[in-house]
């Protein structure tokens, strides 16, 4: 019963997809601020695949649907995608995104892939749009696909944030931006961007 779920998602995703022209989409498993344990908002990938492990990307096009992971993952993979409609590629080399080079071998020239590029890096933006710009891919980073057809979506968190005590921090707020400062004054930097929530 569950597993017919996942497979009318891919198919609604499909259908969308097929109605904006694009040959293939991205669905990576970050949320704007690019963290790996995300708030339940933008878990995409466990609403249309059932996986819940913390790290993959989802490809789909019109034939194949797959997710790429590490091997933390490989045999949760494999049971949570049974019958779902998506396959586990088994990500072979740590940090490397394995899923940019089948798209540009699978996706026809002149074909577009499709991401939601709040949930992508400035440097994945341009490694995607460098690559696939040598095979005459086109990139749509405005491609939200999901948030169209995910009705029951939890709301965004609306916790107000607090300060973490020092006895679990380890030490000040003032005593951590003063060692970053020295970090930066080394390496002649003027600023520091933060975007993770962790960070």
């Amino acid at each position: 019963m569950a597993t017919n779920i996942y497979r009318k998602r891919l198919a609604g995703i499909r259908a969308l997809m097929k109605k904006k022209g694009l040959d293939a989409l991205i669905v990576p498993s970050s949320d704007p601020h690019l963290g790996e344990y995300v708030p339940d908002h933008w878990r995409a990938i466990r609403w249309l695949t059932g996986f819940t492990g913390s790290t993959g990307n989802v490809v789909i096009t019109q034939k194949f649907a797959g997710l790429w992971t590490d091997s933390r993952y490989f045999i949760q993979a494999t049971d949570q995608l049974m019958n779902s409609g998506f396959e586990l590629v088994r990500l072979r080399i740590p940090h490397t995104p394995e899923h940019i080079e089948w798209l540009t071998d699978k996706v026809k020239k002149e074909g577009r892939v499709g991401a939601d590029g709040r949930l992508i890096s400035a440097g994945m933006a341009r490694q995607l749009s460098d690559t696939f710009e040598t095979k005459g891919i086109r990139l749509d980073l405005r491609s939200d696909l999901i948030t169209p057809l995910w009705k029951d979506r939890p709301p965004l968190p609306a916790e107000k944030a607090f300060t973490h005590q020092v006895k679990f921090a380890g030490e000040t707020r003032k005593e951590k931006i003063s060692r970053i400062r020295e970090r930066m004054a080394a390496m002649k930097a003027d600023w520091q961007l933060l975007t993770a929530t962790d960070d």
